[in-house]
């Protein structure tokens, strides 16, 4: 059990690795659309996009594997002998996937952001080349089944700058296509991480259902408890009071008795 718990912990710091890889990108991202950069540092810049990616890419899929490693040991019959260590292991498992899905949303929306804005960059460079084309022709350039064919159409007759142009717009779209594998790679994952959640949420609330009749039972018992506590007390003190009462009497009545031997001792020897 000891191990397992050192394991969550590793996991769930691995889970914020994935955040740290999110806030580089976002950072990395940023920069590619607020500064001006040259060919060369714009290419240096997407080449850390794509250093950062593979590191996403590698530790999340190694974190699902992990849970499907663990969520597999559970499901053996020895798992189940320890009813207490099982329900605990159940619990991680489910915390330890909503993270994981959390962390993957949270760098797919950042990849959503970044290919909508690199999207709008190639729109600028293809209205610049080509002024007249209109919102459906530049959509089926980036996306269409020709659009290779129809970027290269439409910068044929441009002039030396047109070409240069076209040649930046090439890198842009590939840039996007890249983008785009990776959010489907990400909308994979999370579809299989929300199928677990849904197949652990069943177990979990009922072992959070099974915790909390125990903690009114425990709560119970600790009422009864301690009204039987209180009735001891009361009927320790009535003992006690009524022990001093008779304690008194007696000692009261070894008095009046040891005056009246005394009376009767005095009247004894003055008729002597």
């Amino acid at each position: 059990m000891r191990e397992f718990l050192k394991s969550s912990k590793k996991f769930f710091d691995d889970v914020n690795a994935l955040r740290t890889y999110t806030s580089s990108f976002e950072h990395l991202s940023a920069r590619l659309n607020n500064a001006i950069l040259s060919n060369k540092d714009e290419k240096t810049v997407n080449n850390q996009i794509e250093v950062i990616n593979n590191r996403f890419r590698t530790l999340s899929n190694s974190l699902k594997d992990r849970l499907s490693a663990t969520s597999g040991r559970l499901e053996h019959p020895e798992a189940k002998s320890n009813n207490f260590e099982y329900k605990t292991m159940k619990i991680h498992l489910h915390a330890q996937t909503k993270a994981l899905t959390s962390a993957i949303n949270e760098y797919r929306d950042a990849q959503f952001k970044h290919k909508s804005e690199e999207e709008e960059k190639f729109k600028l460079q293809y209205v610049i080349a080509k002024p007249g084309a209109d919102e459906q022709e530049i959509n089926e350039c980036i996306s269409g089944d020709k659009s290779e064919a129809k970027l290269a159409s439409a910068f044929a007759l441009g002039s030396n700058s047109a070409q240069g142009i076209l040649e930046e717009a090439n890198k842009r779209k590939t840039n996007i296509k890249k983008i785009a594998v990776m959010i489907q790679e990400l909308i994979e994952l999370m579809r299989i991480l929300n199928e677990a959640i849904s197949k652990q949420s069943d177990v979990v609330d009922k072992i959070a259902e099974n915790l909390t009749t125990a903690e009114e039972n425990t709560t119970a018992a600790n009422v009864d408890l301690r009204q039987a506590l209180d009735y001891q007390i009361r009927a320790t003190q009535i003992k006690r009071i009524i022990g001093i009462v008779l304690g008194i009497v007696i000692i009261g009545g070894l008095v009046w008795a040891a005056l009246q031997f005394n009376v009767l001792g005095t009247k004894n020897d003055n008729k002597m």
